[in-house]
């Protein structure tokens, strides 16, 4: 009952309130003992406020209160260091995951190769890409839309012969992983090609 309370007041944006409910909560121990979820609704919120310190000390005190947490707390952190580009916090949450052996799911990745990508880091974008395949993990349709705006966004600024056939390769390799290209990925596409010259390719 507790959860849904906190839960509720996060979706509210009354995220101290939600803070309150917990700090009562550990209080008054078993069977009211926060969990997991608990914790990671209102680091979600956290981050959500661009409260990201907040969380990340609210992790160390589940990791301390030997509640282990799992991916999605870890994914709620590091989409609020994404935004705001630090991306050195990003890599020590990183590391701390492989401690914990909690391994970055497709959402966690689409989160990094997205703020890479608005940011025009679009080489570092695919080599997360790459890590994610070799962890065994497909790019969905998600990750696919930002690498080929992460391409579009270097078409407009720096329009190079390079830059468009990079994203042609990776609009031939969508439909070889039996994903359908959509109109963010097709106008993309369509842009390099007009910008290049390429018209009967377009």
């Amino acid at each position: 009952m507790l959860g849904i309370v906190i839960d509720g007041l996060c979706k509210a944006g009354n995220t101290q309130t939600a803070i309150e409910f917990l700090r009562a909560m550990e209080k008054r121990g078993s069977p009211c003992k926060p969990t997991a979820i608990i914790y990671s609704t209102i680091i979600d919120s956290l981050c959500k406020d661009k409260m990201v310190d907040e969380g990340l000390a609210l992790l160390q005190e589940m990791i301390e209160k030997n509640i282990l947490p799992n991916v999605v707390p870890y994914s709620c952190l590091i989409q609020g260091l994404c935004n705001l580009s630090r991306w050195k916090d990003v890599d020590n949450l990183y590391a701390e995951m492989k401690v914990y052996k909690i391994v970055p799911n497709v959402f966690t990745f689409n989160i990094v190769v997205d703020a890479l990508c608005k940011e025009g880091h679009i080489e570092d974008a695919e080599e997360v890409a790459q890590i994610m395949i070799q962890l065994g993990q497909n790019p969905n349709l998600v990750m696919y839309n930002s690498l080929m705006d992460g391409y579009g966004i270097l078409i407009n600024a720096y329009y190079t012969t390079k830059n468009v056939e990079a994203a042609m390769k990776l609009f031939q390799e969508i439909p070889q992983k039996g994903l359908t290209p959509n109109i963010v990925i097709c106008s993309t596409v369509l842009q390099g090609l007009f910008s290049s010259g390429r018209y009967l390719s377009a």
